[in-house]
């Protein structure tokens, strides 16, 4: 049986502010709704009964004369009385009394609410309520088949509105409908039940539609989720491995993607080493990597910043950038994240064993290049020492020990000696000078101004040595790639002059 707040609740979400139970329980049962013009009528009215006061009686709610309807409506025992008074008017004090010791319910009726719209969803509500519950479901159904809902949050909320009542996604409260919110899903999508066992049997199959909706949409946007994030990643992995003229023909489909090319980045470079022995086959290997995106991309947005990942067969990618440049409180809590992220990772299989470095943060376009350069040598560090499941940071305090074992590989000092073949002539001081001019340079991020100032020297002629000794040594200043490796050459080449 409908009550008082039922009843009411329904011009409520129609006429929101319009509508108020001054007094009186809101759980009293209400039988049916009358509507009456004369104070006369109102002994007339059913025990239960919510009894509506006509427009022509609203002019007593605020006198002696409203007290005697309370008090003829207390002697028929009826649920509640309704009458049209604007939020400013005020009841008689005795009024209210009477009504709190005969257990009626006092509803305010907004003025300019309809009144004859307002008894027909009075009494539509408190006289049949299944059938009101088949015209909202029906109204659901309508709508879920209208496919316009966007979001999960945005059905429930409609579909709460429709049916006049709250659909929560969750653990149920109390003796609630409820089904399951999906295939392998422990949430459920639950109501309140009506109390009629014919409406609650329509309520549990309108959940159950109500269900297959929130499962084709997660579905949905898992899609997109995924199309988007190796949309993206595909465009990353381009980034990084492009040349200069290259990476300047991808950054605006880098930017249309979200990827903001113009801040401060810092590159992770995750390697699986064992997937195969891991998974047993290509196609669980390829899943799994996949995976591995997307848990990365998970774990490591609870940072702040903006996160993307890529991937293709042999490394995943983890780009991380800021609006401006890092503090050291920041780089703290990125290598905290970067913790959490390689754990998460190494968890998730048994005996996963995964190769992480992490590169410097470095602006711009050209920056995040250099940075991806940086996490691709320090995992070759982890590899070298054999540093599994552990992020090695680029700019770690072992980066000296890094640069000797990197310079030691044969390979290495046979690039950096054919790279320094060109002034190989040199006295050994001019030699010198200019490995340390330029290595200067490349320390103070390319700045000639500040170059001269730790050499005291002028600007000028910083600019030309600098000049002079790309020409010579056959460096693109403006690739990345090539300056890098110049730079890691006069780190290394100063270190053995120092241990030797």
């Amino acid at each position: 049986m409908s009550t008082i707040e039922s009843v009411v609740d329904q011009l409520v979400r129609r006429h929101p502010g319009g509508v108020e139970i001054l007094t009186g329980p809101p759980e009293r049962p209400v039988g049916e709704v009358r509507l009456v013009d004369n104070t006369g009528q109102v002994d007339m009215a059913p025990a239960g009964a919510l009894v509506v006061l006509d427009r022509g009686l609203a002019e007593l709610a605020g006198d002696y004369r409203f007290d005697v309807v309370v008090r003829r409506a207390a002697a028929r025992e009826v649920a509640g009385l309704v009458v049209l008074l604007p939020p400013e008017a005020k009841v008689s004090l005795t009024a209210m009394a009477l009504a709190r010791r005969a257990d009626i319910a006092l509803v305010r009726l907004s003025p300019d609410v309809d009144l004859t719209e307002a008894v027909g969803t009075l009494v539509r509500q408190a006289a049949d309520r299944l059938s009101v519950t088949v015209d909202r479901v029906r109204a659901v159904c309508d709508a879920i088949d209208e496919g316009s809902f966007g979001s999960v949050d945005e059905l429930l909320e409609r579909v709460g509105l429709l049916l006049g009542r709250a659909v929560g996604l969750g653990i149920p409260v109390g003796d609630a409908l409820a089904v399951p919110a999906g295939p392998e899903r422990p949430d459920r999508l639950w109501t309140d039940r009506p109390g009629d066992p014919d409406a609650d049997a329509l309520l549990e199959m309108v959940l159950w539609r109500v269900a297959a909706e929130t499962t084709r949409l997660a579905a949905e946007r898992s899609r997109a989720e995924q199309v988007s994030r190796r949309s993206t990643g595909e465009v990353l992995v381009q980034l990084v491995e492009a040349d200069r003229s290259q990476r300047a023909t991808i950054a605006p489909s880098a930017r249309r993607l979200g990827i903001p090319v113009d801040g401060w980045h810092v590159i992770v470079r995750i390697e699986p080493d064992n997937l195969l022995e891991v998974t047993g086959g290509d196609l669980a290997a390829f899943e799994l990597r996949d995976e591995l995106a997307g848990l990365a991309l998970q774990t490591a947005r609870s940072l702040p910043g903006t996160w993307h990942v890529g991937h293709d067969p042999a490394v995943l990618l983890l780009l991380w950038t800021t609006r401006t440049a890092p503090d050291p409180e920041d780089h703290a809590r990125l290598r905290r994240q970067l913790d959490f992220v390689v754990k998460a990772l190494s968890g998730r299989a048994a005996g996963l064993r995964i190769f992480c470095g992490a590169g410097t943060a470095r602006p711009g376009i050209a920056g995040l290049a250099s940075s991806a350069t940086e996490a691709r040598l320090a995992v070759s560090s982890a590899r070298f020492r054999r540093r599994s499941n552990v992020p090695v940071h680029f700019d770690a305090v072992g980066m000296r020990a890094t640069l000797l074992e990197w310079y030691g590989s044969p390979t290495v000092r046979q690039s950096i000696d054919r790279l320094f073949a060109p002034i190989a002539d040199l006295s050994p001081a001019k030699r010198q000078a200019m490995i340390d001019t330029v290595g200067t340079y490349l320390d103070l991020q390319c700045s000639a101004a500040r170059t001269a100032e730790a050499l005291h020297l002028h600007r000028n002629a910083i600019r030309y040595r600098v000049q002079r000794a790309f020409e010579v040594l056959g460096i693109d200043e403006g690739d990345t790639d090539q300056r890098l490796f110049l730079h890691l050459a006069c780190r290394a080449q100063r270190l053995v002059d120092e241990t030797t």
